[in-house]
């Protein structure tokens, strides 16, 4: 399995998503300096190796770019990624 890894219940590579399912490794998000509230972090279902997280955006101060920073399994990912808060 690619991208964020694998999921529970497992999904087979290449297969239409039938069912809820949520990563087998933890991940955090931060946006701004305040961590984030993740309340599904999985496969989308009816879609094919499509990750959705659904993020609860905590307070922070407005802008038009927010850095939003994630870590898997205690990894930092390596994009510079950024959201507009308002």
């Amino acid at each position: 399995m690619g991208g964020f890894g694998s999921v529970s219940p497992a999904v087979p590579a290449g297969m239409i998503v039938t069912q809820g399912n949520s990563l087998t490794t933890p991940v955090q998000f931060t946006i701004g300096t305040s961590p984030a509230t993740v309340t599904y972090d999985g496969l989308v279902p009816s879609y094919t190796g499509l990750y959705q997280f659904n993020v609860v955006v905590p307070a922070v101060a407005a802008g038009n770019a927010v850095p939003i920073s994630f870590t898997l399994g205690g990894t930092p990912g390596s994009q510079t990624l950024y959201i507009a808060v308002e």
